[in-house]
């Protein structure tokens, strides 16, 4: 990793010295945490910097160019760390470093009124600043890593047939139902998000942003604080305006189709990677949410509620 760095470095600054300090430890379970990446602190001439290097074993699951662009866009809206350099072909991403007063979000951010309202709004701003769409969606990552538990030949739980189905009922209803694609950050999780003592918040690691539907961004953000009910519905309230019985099942749907995603890739992580972090262990507490979704007595109301939705 330090290797690749510093040739990274020498190419892009070339005759510049850089000190060079780990930066953010791995974390699969319970929550996930610079799995993809290896992070590096930088710092040269008074500038501070910090680097993405790609883990050997995520880049048959990840597309560099697709972060790096969207990390630049995302960058350029001020929502996000401004990308300096990227070198795809080395996997090592670039950005300026955020002050010394932003922290990592918690779970309690997110059930703060006001800061759940800064939090949408920042994703606001990501979807409707009409920026290019990738081609892609989240639902063809889920089908790219079926794929890939089947070429390395894992062994999955039985369930896992009867979720598979689940799932597709939930992305056919999801597709039915009408919206107007958007660019989509894909996984906006507490470890996603930094804020400062202002309350300012940037959104981090675009790894998994897609073309979809701006509804999934919200629902994995209410669904990140395992909310009751009445909690589904004031979050929904708080950013639409208001609360339909449809939009809670299109979240409900959105919900289970992301855990279900981040199940498949405990589980192949768990199977592939020799790098230690407790990715196996991620796929059960995934399959564990995935379940209790799908066993809701409201499942099958859910679906048709959010496939007759017009707007």
């Amino acid at each position: 990793m330090n290797a690749r760095l510093e040739q990274v470095l020498q190419q892009w600054q070339p005759g510049q010295r850089f000190i060079i300090q780990p930066g953010t430890a791995g974390v699969a379970s319970p929550h996930r945490l610079a799995t993809e990446w290896t992070g590096f602190w930088l710092e040269s001439a008074g500038q501070r910097f910090y680097a993405k290097v790609l883990c050997d074993d995520q880049r048959a699951l990840l597309d560099v160019h697709r972060s790096a662009e969207i990390s630049r866009q995302a960058g350029e809206l001020g929502i996000a760390p401004v990308l300096c350099h990227a070198d795809e072909a080395a996997g090592v991403l670039i950005f300026a470093a955020l002050d010394d007063d932003f922290r990592w979000a918690k779970l309690a951010h997110f059930s703060d009124p006001r800061q759940f309202g800064a939090l949408t709004r920042t994703l606001d701003r990501l979807h409707e600043a009409a920026l290019p769409l990738p081609q892609h969606s989240r639902q063809q990552d889920m089908l790219a890593l079926r794929q890939q538990l089947q070429q390395a030949q894992v062994v999955l739980p039985e369930e896992m047939v009867w979720l598979g189905e689940c799932v597709d009922l939930a992305w056919q209803a999801l597709n039915a139902s009408a919206f107007t694609p958007v660019l989509i950050h894909g996984d906006p999780i507490a470890s996603n998000w930094m804020v400062n003592s202002q309350g300012e918040w940037r959104l981090l690691d675009f790894d998994y942003a897609a073309q979809g539907d701006a509804w999934h961004d919200i629902a994995t953000l209410i669904h990140e604080q395992l909310p009751t009910d009445d909690r589904w519905r004031d979050a929904i309230r708080s950013w639409r305006g208001e609360c339909r019985e449809a939009d809670v099942a299109r979240c409900r749907l959105y919900a289970l189709v992301d855990d279900y995603h981040w199940t498949l890739w405990g589980m192949l992580n768990g199977h592939t990677s020799l790098r230690g972090l407790e990715f196996a262990k991620l796929g059960q507490w995934m399959l564990l949410r995935c379940r209790q979704s799908a066993r809701d007595p409201r499942f099958e109301r859910w679906l048709t509620l959010t496939a007759e939705q017009t707007a």
